[in-house]
């Protein structure tokens, strides 16, 4: 009976190596017919349970795999590699904690095991827990120092925690000896996106397309890259690249939608991001920028529903409650919105203008204190919120303002400011500072308590003296226009006109036309002559000189810009032609804005089509000055 058992125990030996062999050199089949046989003839053949169990998986047969390790665990619990294949199939499962249960006991068993540090770190990286995973793979390399995945996995993992650098360098001591494949090669080019460094990102990614002409993930990377760069319609082409490999492909739909909506193409954009979230209904970028659509289209309540989806999914995204802000504002829910608003400190744009001086609010009594109040973002913005000055002077406070150089001599005419300084001057002592764009959220401004008594801003009477001369003398109305704001704003294209189709405008009769541009052309100074304009804004040394004119003007048609602002806050008329999707503080659908009393706004009702809006400008402006021309006195008068 004992040489039967012997015998029968070396053919179990001899069959279990054969199917060993088989399954190392890929013959899972052959293996998987080998194992089988085994276990028919016994059940509880542990080794032969654990690989059987990890051949399933391999096979994409996991649950299966799970139930036969496990058996296999049952009778050898303190086996490290029974264990480990028990780990590595629950975290395939997505059972995690299990998994990361796993691990820690291989590690009770055999604490200077390298892989199974990398498994841990792995298990901890889909758990969220990223610098407890970033902390096993450190471990893991301390042990095995040229284990690729683990660095590979390690520049993942600080990707996720923002630590692009090291993320990079990672990467790098990877792809030394994993040089061609394309998984490492897109998230290396991912980080590099990150950091900027674009040129880099694309060949990287041109690389492992080189190596996978057929490979979605890094179709669809491309397509991030150049929305990156800022080339949409070539991050198109290579999403639709990608979704002809796979129609139903998430990432690639949420792509082509953020590429359609940077070329325009806002509706097509909601369709692409609605097939989207019916195949992944809790991606936070396909709700980010679907919300972004909806805002472009003026639908804000429904941009709303999105980004409340994208806030729910990741509670502190900045892009997500700053976009939200702008929504609230832009419906004229002032008191969530300006509270939203604040969220602009975290994103990274800002961090350049973010300061650690004690900051106000307005929970704080201001009486007695100096207040520091710095600007930010552009001139209008400085210009529209510098009226809350004297409220902080009328509350006991000393008010120092820190503006743009070329608008420091004109905020001195500001009631209740002590001081103005501009960039880069040495700042006075000060209390407290508040940023000029929180003073609406630290005195909780309502659509009903805006302050907008105007003006608030004069023109120096040497400054008009300079100028007054240079203006037409001829009686007839004057109109100072300005028709393009500075080509370094995100949405200068939207809201600006080239001056050959402004020019209906200047074909108005009895207006004596003057331009307040600070950049022309040669081009454009040509159609200038041609209308007669007086051409003075290239002659503006700073903003005291613009005031000056715009106070011996009767009215300023101009596009959204700063001079828009400054006529407002001088209580001068202005129209401001105002693009369909419109920067928030103009709200929807208002003819007038509740922050500057004799403002007029033309709004385009079709995106991108100023045809009516300039229509409706210019017949207004022709009954005017027909008025303004029947109440000239005459000689005889």
């Amino acid at each position: 009976m004992a040489r039967q058992a012997s015998a029968r125990q070396a053919e179990f030996a001899r069959s279990f190596e054969r199917g060993l062999a088989l399954h190392r050199q890929g013959h899972r089949d052959e293996a998987e017919r080998v194992y089988d046989a085994i276990l028919a003839a016994d059940p509880n053949h542990a080794d032969t349970l654990h690989l059987c169990g990890v051949l399933r998986h391999q096979q994409g047969r996991s649950a299966e795999g799970l139930r036969l390790v496990a058996a296999a665990l049952a009778a050898q619990p303190r086996s490290a590699d029974v264990l480990t294949s028990h780990g590595v199939i629950l975290d395939a499962l997505k059972r995690h904690e299990e998994a990361l249960a796993s691990f820690d006991r291989v590690l009770s068993l055999r604490g200077n095991d390298a892989a199974a540090h990398f498994n841990r770190g792995n298990a901890l990286k889909n758990l969220g827990r990223h610098a407890a995973a970033l902390a096993s793979y450190d471990e893991a390399l301390a042990l095995a120092p040229g284990l690729t995945e683990a660095l590979y996995n390690r520049g993942n993992t600080l990707a996720a925690l923002d630590r692009h650098e090291e993320a990079v360098a990672s990467y790098e001591a990877a792809l030394v000896t994993a040089s061609e494949r394309p998984d490492f090669l897109t998230n290396y080019a991912i980080a590099l996106l990150a950091l900027e460094r674009f040129d880099e990102a694309l060949a990287s990614l041109e690389k492992a397309l080189s190596r996978d002409p057929e490979n979605i993930v890094v179709l669809t990377n491309l397509g991030n890259a150049h929305i990156r760069t800022k080339r949409p319609a070539e991050a198109l082409s290579w999403y639709d690249r990608a979704l002809a490999l796979d129609p139903a492909h998430a990432e690639a739909l949420t792509g082509r939608g953020t590429a359609l909506g940077a070329l325009g193409r806002f509706d097509d954009a909601l369709a692409s991001f609605d097939q989207s979230l019916r195949i992944e209904p809790s991606v936070f970028a396909t709700h980010l920028n679907r919300g972004n659509a909806l805002l472009a289209l003026t639908r804000p309540d429904e941009a709303l529903t999105n980004y409340d989806a994208a806030i729910a999914l990741e509670p502190d995204n900045p892009e997500a409650h700053f976009n939200a802000a702008i929504a609230r504002l832009c419906r004229g829910d002032f008191r969530a919105g300006w509270k939203e608003y604040e969220y602009r400190w975290k994103k990274k744009e800002f961090a350049t203008l973010r300061n650690d001086f004690p900051q106000w609010r307005g929970e704080e009594d201001v009486r007695g204190k100096t207040i520091f109040l710095v600007a930010e973002q552009g001139f209008g913005d400085v210009i529209q919120f510098v009226r809350y000055a004297p409220l902080l002077a009328a509350r006991g406070a000393k008010v120092v303002l820190g503006v743009q150089r070329p608008l420091k001599a004109l905020l001195a005419t500001v009631a209740g400011v002590s001081q103005v300084l501009g960039d880069s001057e040495p700042l006075p002592d000060f209390d407290l500072c508040c940023p000029l764009l929180s003073l609406p959220f630290a005195f909780g401004t309502e659509l009903s308590t805006i302050p907008a008594d105007v003006p608030y801003i004069r023109a120096y009477e040497e400054r008009v003296a300079k100028w007054q001369s240079r203006l037409p003398q001829h009686g007839r109305l004057r109109v100072g226009v300005c028709w393009a704001g500075t080509s370094q704003h995100s949405n200068n294209s939207r809201r600006s006109l080239t001056l050959d189709r402004f020019a209906t405008i200047l074909s108005v009769q009895d207006v004596d036309f003057v331009s307040l541009q600070r950049e022309v052309e040669s081009a454009d100074s040509a159609i200038l002559r041609d209308y007669g304009v007086t051409e003075l804004g290239g002659e503006f040394e700073d903003f005291a000189d613009t005031a000056a004119v715009l106070s011996m003007l009767d009215l300023v048609i101009t596009v959204d810009t700063s001079v828009a602002h400054l006529a407002g806050a001088m209580a001068k008329g202005v129209g401001v032609l105002i693009p369909f999707s419109p920067d928030f503080r103009w709200m929807l659908h208002r003819s007038d804005s509740p922050w500057y009393p004799t403002m007029r706004l033309f709004r385009q009702s079709v995106m991108g089509e100023w045809s009516e809006p300039l229509a409706r400008l210019r017949q207004e402006l022709a009954a005017l000055a027909q008025r303004h021309a029947t109440t000239i006195p005459t000689a005889s008068g």
